[in-house]
């Protein structure tokens, strides 16, 4: 904020902007002149105004412009109107006649109504009634206050109908002062000096009063013990220096004499007065704007009294409305003054307007268009101008007057039309007509028409005079009938200058444009190209112009127009594009709608003092820095008359003396100085203007911090860069950190975010002017979006602990179930071991006694027997391999490899085959349930029995890896295989296959005559 402020005031301490009306303020001729090229802004109730008249003005801390009225309460942020009115309630506004407004240290603004006081907080927009004696009566016409004023103590001072307050701004607390006994009760107002003199005013009688001894003393006006007055007291202003101005109905301004402790009347031939503002001019004299007079608006110079009236334009939507001013506002930040009339608020903003505009005095009857062909500033008399138009003819405007007067020749010829004019050294004006070349002395009032002044002999080549104009040597140049001739003003001798015997053989060219360069060499632009006549004036020269790019369609016979810089650099304007060249005519820079160029025609082009080069197009006026190529562009908004310049093929654009350039319209022309057009440094303030949640307003807090509760699924946000100068151009910047990635820039005033994500984060906002200077502070706001109870940390840890919870107890459970059922296969295998096993054990061991005994006796049992004794041990055996499986000791695959690995030794040595078994590592962690201990077991028993008893093999080979999460038993022999298309199928690889299904496993078969069998069984663990 420091950094802005003090860009403010290296801003105002330059005074530019004050550039613009400099020129009318102090006035060298007589007191009361009127101007009308003064320019405003206006605010109606056509832009959201509550009501046109404005009775009071104020800007807050925050920068938001407060304006009151007969009818509500207004808040301006440059592009909304945000009006408050009276609801009835306590903590509204008391009444919508709004007489005061006062701005207190703390941002407190004092709302002075019709119906009472009250207290307004502008950042909460709440307001807080003061209750005095009278609003407590049933009558309704003693409740008006008039406007608080503030006591070097820090007191509030403020007048009733019949009572004089002083508040305490802290605790409200009330103390009451009686009015002067003569006063009328109507009108009560009071004004404080920086002496902290009081002076109070009451139907135009003006007393001072003293606080600690209640006292007044009458100093001017008529009450009843002064009948014999005839002054009428308005109120009091002060100026920087403390000199205090009565301004008065009637007898206009009084000055206070401190020493002698009296008003004095001034010459200052002003009536009625009804309000004062202190501005400066770009030097630092002070001046006064005064609202009153004869059009309700003037300029004065407090040390001459010399005053401008600035007088009503009702052709023009700019021009003051001619409604007395009521009450002044000067920015203090940005020097912009707002002003109050009956019809509204104007604004003088030079940020905004940076051109002058001028009407010609032209009846708006008929709907008659002029032209204005050209603004020519007179050699002579800097003061005069001559202004061009074409059916109107010439007209002489007297800038330091403004005044209009048209001048018309002898012989009528002006009203048939002319069209361009110079100035000769002598102050006579040339004028090219279509078929004379006229001149006229301005100081005799006479005319001579070419057959006066021209010898008869050229004459007839003075038929068709178009193009017209003036050497640095005096020389006057123009063209007639496609010739170009130059005559000396002095002897009227007149001479030809040829073109090229090439060119004159064709058509007579049409000769458009005459420029002169540095060098002294003139420059034609024809129809039928470019020309150039060296210093001598001999011959001229064709330059062709040569385009370096390509893309580009490019004629130097058809030009739109030409003109030659102060470094002789060439200028041309054709259609989609303009082009720079050297005096050799080569192109060096083009310019078109790629590099900035945002017209199809230049219709006219002028150089200023600082080599800027303006152009008058079909589509704004643009400014080039030739140095940089880059554009800056002026608009209707900034002033202009039209934002299409129609230049007629004459020269639209002129520059004077002193550097300004005019600019001809239709019936009125622009003019400024371009070396000191306003630019806008100030930094905007931005200023948050609503806050939706949900669609539903939400007030922000000192805090800066706007909750969003669960549900609260929107957040929109509304803001304004308080600068008043264009506001439609400003631009914004917006991030919401944490969330953005970067800056959202936009030249929208509302940010939105839906469905954001519980925490906390800060929503950054900047804003830049009219002019592109960025507040790059900006604000901040937090956002905290409070999470919902199912997004807390403690219900989600809660959560996490009731799933661990459950999860333990299914897991207990199902440890309880498992150790159960572990117990019962356990007592099983043991049942099965101890009854069963003892059983065939001893039905193997019986047969085999029985066996030797009765081998001798009955020799033919004893095979019966010896099955008995094998079927008793295979069952054994199987009842073994069923008690292993049932064992829970053994649920481990380590536990099957080493129940594998015995088998296969058993079996291959039986028969004499070689058995290998690779196992993998990673399967000792592996735990195996008892279906597919049983299954893998039998699939590999099944698979080896098979291979020792029918594939006549000698190596067995068994792998057993674990990969992942997924088991590979892979069996295979070098027997001799089979086809297994053509063997039938038994139970033993039904049953492999079956058992494989059973631990959803994939088993795979290879087998081919003579190349051994393969068993791959491939399962999930």
């Amino acid at each position: 904020m420091n950094r802005i402020k003090q860009t403010v005031r290296r801003a105002m301490g330059s005074g530019i902007w004050l550039a613009l009306i400099v020129g009318f303020l102090f006035p060298t001729g007589p007191a009361g002149a009127q101007v009308t090229d003064i320019s405003f802004l206006h605010y109606t109730t056509d832009q959201g105004l509550s009501n046109d008249e404005v009775k009071c003005i104020l800007k807050d801390r925050r920068g938001f412009m407060w304006f009151g009225t007969v009818n509500g309460l207004n808040r301006f942020d440059g592009q909304r109107f945000k009006v408050y009115r009276r609801a009835g309630k306590q903590k509204d506004l008391p009444g919508n006649y709004i007489i005061g407004l006062t701005l207190d240290p703390d941002g407190i603004i004092w709302v002075a109504t019709n119906l009472g006081l009250c207290r307004l907080d502008p950042d909460r927009e709440a307001f807080r009634q003061i209750v005095i004696p009278p609003n407590r009566d049933q009558i309704g016409d003693n409740d008006v206050v008039y406007p608080l004023i503030l006591d070097k103590e820090g007191y509030g001072w403020f007048s009733g109908v019949d009572q004089l307050y002083r508040i305490d701004r802290k605790t409200l607390q009330l103390t009451v002062y009686p009015l002067p006994q003569n006063a009328h009760s109507q009108s009560v107002r009071l004004y404080i000096d920086r002496r902290n003199t009081f002076w109070v005013f009451t139907e135009g009688v003006i007393y001072r009063f003293d606080p600690a001894r209640r006292q007044y003393t009458y100093v001017l006006g008529r009450d009843s013990r002064h009948p014999q007055s005839d002054l009428q007291a308005i109120n009091l202003f002060e100026d920087s220096r403390q000199q205090l101005w009565l301004f008065t109905l009637g007898r206009g301004l009084l000055r206070y004499e401190p020493a002698h402790d009296r008003f004095t009347d001034v010459p200052d031939k002003l009536t009625n007065i009804h309000s004062l503002c202190e501005d400066r001019t770009p030097d630092g004299r002070p001046f006064f704007w005064g609202g009153g007079g004869e059009t309700g608006l003037f300029s004065l110079d407090p040390v001459t009294l010399q005053y401008t009236v600035v007088r009503p334009e009702p052709r023009d939507p700019l021009s003051h409305n001619g409604s007395p001013v009521a009450v002044f506002y000067r920015d203090e930040q940005t020097g912009v003054i707002w002003m109050g009339t009956e019809w509204g608020i104007e604004k003088l903003d030079p940020y905004a307007l940076k051109v002058k505009r001028k009407w010609l005095p032209i009846p708006a009857q008929g709907g008659r268009t002029e032209r204005v062909r050209f603004v020519s500033q007179d050699r002579l008399n800097p003061d005069l101008y001559w202004i061009g138009t074409r059916q109107e003819g010439l007209w002489k405007w007297n800038r330091r007057l403004d005044t209009f007067t048209r001048i018309m020749d002898k012989r009528g010829l002006l009203k048939q039309g002319f069209f361009r004019m110079v100035q000769d050294k002598r102050g006579i004006i040339w004028l090219s007509m279509p078929y004379n070349l006229v001149q006229y002395d301005p100081q005799h009032n006479t005319w001579l028409y070419k057959d006066d002044w021209a010898p008869k002999a050229e004459q007839k080549n003075l038929n068709d005079v178009f193009d017209l104009a003036i050497d640095r040597t005096g020389q006057i140049w123009f063209s007639s009938a496609g010739q170009v001739y130059s005559v000396n003003p002095a002897t009227g001798q007149l001479r030809p200058r040829p073109l090229p015997e090439s060119v004159n053989n064709e058509n007579a060219p049409r000769i458009y444009e005459f420029c002169d360069d540095s060098q002294g060499r003139m420059w034609v632009y024809t129809v039928a190209g470019l020309f150039r006549y060296e210093a001598q004036r001999t011959e001229a020269v064709r330059i062709p112009l040569r385009l370096a790019d390509t893309s580009l369609r490019f004629s130097d016979r058809i030009f739109i127009t030409f003109s030659v810089d102060s470094r002789d650099r060439l200028w041309i304007g054709n259609i989609g594009f303009l082009a720079q060249a050297d005096t050799t005519g080569r192109v060096t820079k083009t310019y078109n709608s790629d590099n900035g160029l945002m017209a199809d025609h230049v219709l006219a082009m002028k150089e200023d003092k600082a080599g800027q080069l303006w152009l008058a197009t079909d589509t704004y006026l643009h400014r080039l820095n030739p140095e940089t190529g880059e554009f800056q562009y002026f608009q209707k908004d900034n002033g202009l008359f039209s934002n299409f310049i129609i230049s007629n093929s004459v020269n639209t654009m002129s520059r004077n003396a002193q550097g300004e350039l005019f600019i001809g319209f239709i019936n009125a022309f622009n003019y400024f100085d371009p070396l000191r057009l306003a630019r806008n440094t100030v930094p905007p303030p931005v200023a948050v203007t609503s806050v939706l949640v949900n669609n539903q307003p939400r007030t922000l807090d000192d805090s800066r911090l706007i909750a969003l509760h669960p549900g609260d699924n929107s957040l929109s946000v509304e803001f304004a860069a308080l600068n008043y100068s264009q506001p439609e151009k400003n631009q914004y910047a917006y991030q919401l950190v944490g969330f953005d990635k970067g800056w959202v820039n936009t030249s929208a005033r509302t940010a939105t975010y839906t469905n954001l994500e519980p925490g906390n984060y800060t929503l950054r906002i900047k804003a830049a002017n009219n002019d592109g200077v960025w507040n790059q502070e900006g604000l901040e706001l937090g956002v905290r979006v409070i999470p919902a109870y199912y997004q807390t940390w403690w219900f989600q840890l809660l959560c996490v602990l009731v799933v661990t919870a459950a999860g333990y107890a299914v897991y207990r459970n199902r440890e309880a179930q498992r150790q159960k059922l572990e117990g019962i296969r356990n007592r099983i295998a043991t049942d099965l071991h101890d009854d069963m096993g003892s059983t065939l054990s001893s039905i193997r061991i019986f047969s085999d006694v029985v066996q030797q005994q009765i081998q001798p006796v009955r020799p033919e049992a004893v095979p019966i027997l010896q099955r008995i004794s094998t079927s008793a041990t295979t069952l054994s055996e199987s009842m073994q391999d069923i008690i292993w499986t049932i064992q829970t000791k053994y649920d481990s695959l380590e536990d099957v490899v080493t129940r594998m690995r015995e088998f296969g030794l058993k079996m291959a040595e039986a028969r004499d085959i070689r058995f290998m078994m690779d196992v993998s590592d990673k399967f000792h962690s592996t735990r195996l349930n008892v279906e597919q201990r049983r299954n893998l077991y039998l699939i590999f028993k099944e698979s080896l029995n098979n291979a020792v008893k029918y594939a006549d093999c000698t190596t067995i080979n068994v792998f057993l890896t674990v990969v992942g999460k997924h088991l590979k038993l892979v069996i295979e022999d070098n027997g001799r295989g089979f086809d297994p298309k053509t063997v039938r199928q038994g139970n033993g690889l039904q049953n492999l296959q079956k058992r494989a299904n059973e631990i959803k496993g994939q088993l795979t078969l290879q087998a081919a005559p003579g190349a051994g069998t393969r068993i791959e069984l491939l399962t999930r663990v």
